[in-house]
């Protein structure tokens, strides 16, 4: 972890690290948009070739040479005309086809890209504009020092500088219903000693009504550095979205536009689908802890999370929670013990399973359960692990929840949320509400 890191109050990934060391490479993010924005040349657009100026004045002089012999030869030779009338039409013929010729050449020219003009000269930063998969909220990310618009987090997604010595984040939090400035205090863990220099009402770039925190945050007497912060906060339904942009004070004024940037390009989406606590993107439901950090993974981790494979991610304050793993499988190649031999090797590197047995109703389909150990520090962590198919998106699932104590307590809200389908939680709580 960067000091940075610990000055922002990022939950700690190294037990995440430990566990996914498999799952954790590259995942590029399905939803980076504008990969650059290309700025025109100084001149603006290139001038003509020479070869089309000589084509269009060579077509040019045909013309006015035809049109004049043309003349000429009706005011001198009316009485022979007969001979001289096909001749002549046979040199309009041939300059209609050679003014033909030329505009195919200058058309194939306009919509090739330019030879002769020379690279085209990009700017200095590239800008991409990051969009959160769930929420669809977005804004702008300059590299640099911003290079890595890729983030698994769902309810909280951060950036780092290619220093480490700034960040641009945002959490998704529940709006409790307290004032906005202990909201902010909360979903950011601020220590109560942080003051703020300023408090400015404003909006986003699609109107809604946000507030603007600034401030500094001095932790060098516990070894970290004063960092300058600056925040957004949106209450937007029933959730608070709190973007977060700052730096280590010595680098402050060298990344100040980037976190400018990212601030004032923040959008939000017409309507907000998802929830803290709910995790719903693939046509599947399960809930969880909103305190807990939620991320999701590709499966094969080179490709996004999709409804044909992903991986869903929990980890609490101290270390890693659980782990849900899908694909979609034909139910004749599903078997319990093997899903989750396989996906606790491929998502935790971990081979030895015992006790496999069977367990109660997920959703009302059949589940294999077993258990294993892994040394974790100068402890054990246990790991309980279950399996099952969902006929509806024949999709295999896996689920492995780690707890140094209980893990099948812990694992028992998950189990009890989880649905096969979105649409058929709907359904339910409809008819609860009824």
């Amino acid at each position: 972890m960067t000091k940075l890191q610990a000055v922002a109050g990022l939950v700690a990934l190294s037990i995440l690290i430990a566990f996914l060391a498999v799952a954790c490479g590259s995942n590029p993010n399905e939803h980076i948009q504008s990969n650059e924005f290309f700025r025109p040349g100084a001149d603006g657009d290139s001038e003509p070739s020479s070869a089309a100026d000589d084509a269009d004045q060579s077509g040019q002089e045909q013309g006015g040479s035809a049109a004049q012999t043309q003349e000429a030869e009706g005011a001198d030779q009316q009485s022979t005309s007969a001979d001289q009338a096909d001749q002549a039409d046979q040199q309009d013929a041939s300059q209609e086809q050679a003014a033909a010729d030329e505009q195919a050449e200058q058309d194939d020219e306009d919509s090739s890209p330019a030879q002769d003009a020379g690279p085209i000269e990009t700017s200095d930063d590239i800008v991409r504009r990051y969009t959160n998969p769930s929420y669809g909220y977005s804004f702008e990310l300059i590299c640099s020092p911003f290079c890595d618009p890729n983030s698994n987090g769902i309810d909280r997604v951060s950036f780092l500088s290619e220093t480490g010595r700034a960040l641009i984040g945002v959490d998704v939090v529940q709006d409790d219903g307290t004032d906005s400035e202990t909201l902010l205090r909360s979903s950011l863990s601020l220590p109560d000693g942080v003051e703020f220099d300023a408090i400015v009402e404003t909006t986003t770039v699609t109107g809604e009504a946000a507030e603007r925190y600034d401030w500094d945050e001095d932790r060098r007497a516990t070894g970290g550095f004063q960092v300058r912060w600056h925040a957004l906060l949106v209450r937007v339904e029933d959730v608070a979205i709190v973007l977060r942009a700052g730096a280590v004070l010595e680098d402050y004024e060298g990344v100040a536009s980037a976190l400018d940037r990212a601030l004032t390009t923040f959008i939000l989406p017409l309507e907000l689908t998802a929830r803290p606590g709910r995790y719903d993107r693939f046509d599947f439901v399960i809930g969880y802890d909103p305190a807990d950090v939620s991320q999701e993974f590709g499966q094969p981790t080179s490709n996004p999370p999709s409804a044909e494979a992903g991986i869903f991610v929990l980890q609490s304050t101290t270390a890693l929670k659980a782990v849900l793993t899908w694909q979609v499988l034909g139910e004749a190649f599903y078997d319990g013990d093997t899903a989750i031999q396989q996906s606790l090797r491929d998502s935790l590197g971990i081979e030895n399973v015992s006790g496999l047995r069977e367990w109660s109703l997920v959703d009302g389909q059949p589940a294999r359960t077993g258990e294993t150990e892994t040394q974790f520090g100068e402890g054990l962590m246990k790991i309980q692990s279950f399996a099952w198919y969902c006929r509806d998106g024949g999709r295999e699932f896996a689920l492995h929840v780690l707890d140094p104590d209980d893990p099948e307590s812990v694992a028992l809200p998950l189990i009890e949320s989880f649905r096969c389908s979105a649409e058929g939680d709907a359904s339910e709580a409809d008819g609860d509400e009824q």
